[in-house]
Formats: C-alpha cells, structure tokens, sequence
C-alpha cells in the first residue's frame, strides 16, 4: 500500500480522478461489507480536519454515485422535487462555483459565468456573478441534488453551459475537470467533449 500510495503521489493531479474511475468495474466486483466500509473509511478521512475542500467533495460524489448502486441497489438517490426558481437557482450556483475555481481573475470569472448564462438564453438572464467560496461545497451538494430533478434535454442545456463556463478562456484547469466529471457522475450523463479531447 505504502508503494502504491508513493507512486500515486508522484502521479499528476490531473490523473486522480481518472484513475479513481478506472478502478470501479473492479470495486464494484467486491462484496458488499467491503465497499461499505471502503465509503466509511474514505468519509472518516474526509472529515478527519474538520473542513472539506472541493476535491474530497468531488471525490466522494464520483464514490457514492458509482459505488452506491452497488451498495445498496434500492438506495439510489432521489431527486429533490424542486421547482422551476430552484433549479435556475441550483444551476446558477453551480455555474458561479465552476467561474470562480476555473479562471484566475474577476474579469475572467464573470466573464466564464456570462458565457455559461448566455448558453442557457431566456431561462437564465438577469443573473448577476458574486461567489463566497467559502460556501462552494454546501452549494454543490445541495445543487446537485436538486438537479438530479432535470429531465434530459434539461441536462444537457446544463452541460452546454457548463462547457461553456469551463471553456470561454480555451484551458481546462484540473479543478474544472473534476467538478465537471463530479457533476456528470451525479446526473448519470456522459462527460462532455471538452472533457473527453483535453
């Protein structure tokens, strides 16, 4: 473990998640007991300091959207029922988060954020871009349980814009990725192109 843990460690950032996901065909293979307690050790870990950061939070969301079938198949998480408001609110959220992790500057920030409202036309005008970091995970994790509620043709309206957002300065950050291949884990839908050809 320790030679595996070393070698990952020397691995670059932008490989994490990737291999967590190549893992999984193999995990879900293994007896209940086990991958149960694999999602309470990784949880124990992501707690131990108290605080967690985007990318334990992207981590454990992949985990628990492909682990959890598996665990407990009549477990699959529900949509939050949720109404038109709380969905472009939901939505707007999570583009704020991903303009404020991808790009470096205000400038740039509302810009990305624009370009991903503008992706989504009327639905979404009059949305002005303001993000507190310090509240990114409880706004994702509540975000993406209400958008588990949009219907296909909503999802993909929402991976335009996400590519949008993500893609307005023509560089993919690691961040980026990884709430991007987070969000794609939990509404089940496959990674967008900007993901795919990086």
């Amino acid at each position: 473990l320790r030679r595996y843990y070393d070698e990952l460690a020397a691995t670059g950032a932008e490989y994490r998640l990737p291999l967590l996901e190549i893992a999984f065909p193999a995990l879900k293979l293994r007896p209940t007991q086990e991958l149960s307690y694999l999602v309470s050790l990784t949880t124990r870990m992501i707690e131990i300091d108290g605080e967690t950061d985007l990318y334990e939070y992207c981590f454990y969301r992949i985990l628990m959207s492909n682990l959890g079938q598996a665990i407990d198949p009549s477990g699959r998480k529900r949509a939050v029922r949720a109404r038109r408001a709380e969905l472009r609110s939901s939505v707007i959220g999570l583009l704020r988060v991903l303009a404020d992790y991808g790009h470096d500057d205000e400038d740039q920030q509302q810009a990305a954020f624009t370009a991903g409202v503008n992706s989504l036309g009327e639905w979404a005008k009059n949305h002005e871009y303001s993000f507190d970091r310090n509240y990114s995970v409880a706004v994702l994790d509540h975000g993406l349980d209400v958008l588990l509620g949009l219907n296909s043709k909503g999802k993909e309206s929402l991976l335009r814009a996400i590519s949008a957002t993500a893609g307005f300065d023509g560089k993919l950050t690691i961040t980026e990725a990884e709430l991007i291949r987070a969000i794609c884990a939990t509404l089940d839908f496959p990674l967008p192109p900007i993901l795919i050809h990086k």
